[in-house]
């Protein structure tokens, strides 16, 4: 199926430029005139279905072509719309008495020149090969409105009830937006937003979130795991069509491209601060791997009480970079086998402070950062380094206190073997309400309870 074809005549080739971004969801073969007098024969080789001019008392083109138009009867079926801004009201007329479809201020462009355009093709009866949206909702009246409105202004649309349907449909085919409402059963909006943005197959398809006014928290979440905009329910046609047109405007697309850059730049140098993680560790036998065990025992409790896998998955990266501060500490205090002085103890607690000003420099593992600076806290207000008492303190931090100390008790040390589970477990069971969160206490109790019959059921 051939597509149509557009006309766009302007003597600005930035205006020329910003137009066909604004048209980006009409698929369609473009060109481009920088003048509409004497282009009858070009007209005549195009052979277009729809012609977009400007028109101003400045640009004599607009004006000639309608005449043109009027005096060709080969034109007669053919649309016009013109743009313009403040023109007297004869310029506008005389467009409108030939076969003009309709006149558009150049500050109604953005909003309406796609939908003007969808609707002459329709009313011309010029079929359009659109671009593709998929619809998740689990309410079929939602989704066959939408289905019939989005056919209406020329899109390809795909449905599916909830996220794990719509992950079957991206097997087999890949829209160019994906509308989603926010619950649903089996997988939700959240979970197939993340569950997307972590697949480097489909985090670049842009993700429009569907819901009502009063969940702007999860609107705010999802924004952050990759959500291109979302929109609130009811809503209509023609704010969606802004919508769908602010996704597919040649900046949208750019800024996407930079985003994915960026995020490129940022997992780099993630791994490589990573890296150094373990690098450092390398260094001490007593402490190698500490990072990363504290990094799985932290993962497993957020996972033991309910948190996403994106959560999940954050909580590992903050496990294996809760220490990254010790990057800053000197080898003779680090590495020191025996008691810290006192001017030695108090160099490395600068730690946590060093690691948050490495972590700032990553803007996507920010949420990150109270692991980073408060895992030293107690709940009795004798940790470091602001010397936060019990709620004041980050609940992950809370929880990363948790797992540190097993490791650190279960280890082995230069002037000490490590502790046995159950004298460790003793341990944190005194310490819990005064160094310890008591509620991360049992937390983690109840996670390493059920971690231990798992291994013995794997026995």
């Amino acid at each position: 199926m051939s597509k149509p074809r557009i006309v766009i005549i302007d003597d600005s080739l930035q205006q020329r430029g910003m137009i066909k971004s604004i048209l980006a969801p009409v698929d369609a073969d473009y060109f481009e005139l920088s003048d509409g007098r004497n282009c009858a024969a070009v007209l005549g080789k195009i052979r277009p279905d729809l012609i977009i001019a400007k028109i101003s008392t400045s640009f004599r083109g607009g004006r000639n072509l309608c005449a043109l138009l009027k005096e060709d009867p080969s034109f007669d079926d053919l649309p016009l719309i013109l743009l313009g801004h403040g023109e007297e009201a004869e310029d506008i007329a005389q467009g409108m008495a030939t076969n003009a479809f309709v006149y558009l201020d150049t500050y109604e462009i953005q909003e309406k020149l796609v939908p003007t355009v969808q609707k002459a093709f329709a009313q011309s009866g010029i079929p359009q090969t659109g671009r593709s949206i998929l619809v998740v909702d689990d309410s079929s009246s939602v989704r066959l409105l939408l289905d019939e409105e989005l056919a209406k202004a020329g899109y390809q649309v795909l449905s599916a009830e909830n996220g794990k349907d719509a992950l079957a449909v991206l097997q087999q085919t890949q829209p160019d937006v994906i509308l989603s409402d926010v619950y649903m059963p089996e997988m939700n909006g959240i979970e197939l937003c993340e569950t997307l943005h972590r697949d480097p197959r489909y985090s670049g398809i842009p993700f429009v979130v569907m819901s009502t006014e009063n969940d702007a928290g999860n609107m705010k979440k999802m924004m952050q795991f990759g959500a291109a905009a979302f929109i609130i329910k009811p809503f209509n046609l023609e704010q969606l069509t802004m919508t769908l047109n602010k996704i597919f405007s040649y900046e949208f697309l750019l800024l996407l491209k930079e985003n994915e850059r960026l995020d490129g730049e940022q997992k780099l140098l993630l791994a490589g601060i990573t890296s150094l993680v373990n690098a450092l560790e390398a260094r001490d036998n007593y402490t190698r791997g500490h990072s990363e065990r504290v990094s799985q025992i932290l993962a497993g409790l957020v996972r033991h009480i309910g948190g996403s896998q994106r959560e999940i998955e954050r909580a590992r990266i903050a496990g294996r970079l809760h220490d990254i501060g010790k990057i800053g500490i000197r080898d003779d205090v680090l590495l020191k086998p025996g008691r810290l002085s006192k001017e030695e103890f108090d160099h490395i607690k600068q730690h946590p402070s060093i690691g948050a000003s490495i972590i700032q420099t990553i803007p996507s593992i920010a949420d990150i950062l109270p692991v980073i600076s408060f895992h030293h806290e107690r709940v009795d207000g004798n940790g470091y380094p602001e010397g936060l008492k019990g709620s004041d303190i980050p609940f992950w931090a809370r929880l990363t206190a948790v797992a540190d100390t097993y490791d650190a008790l279960t280890s082995d040390r230069p002037y000490r073997d490590g502790m046995e589970h159950k004298k460790a477990i003793a341990v944190i069971n005194e310490v819990a309400g005064s160094q310890l969160c008591p509620e991360s206490v049992r937390l983690f109790l109840e996670w390493s309870k059920q971690e231990m019959k798992e291994k013995i059921r794997n026995i």
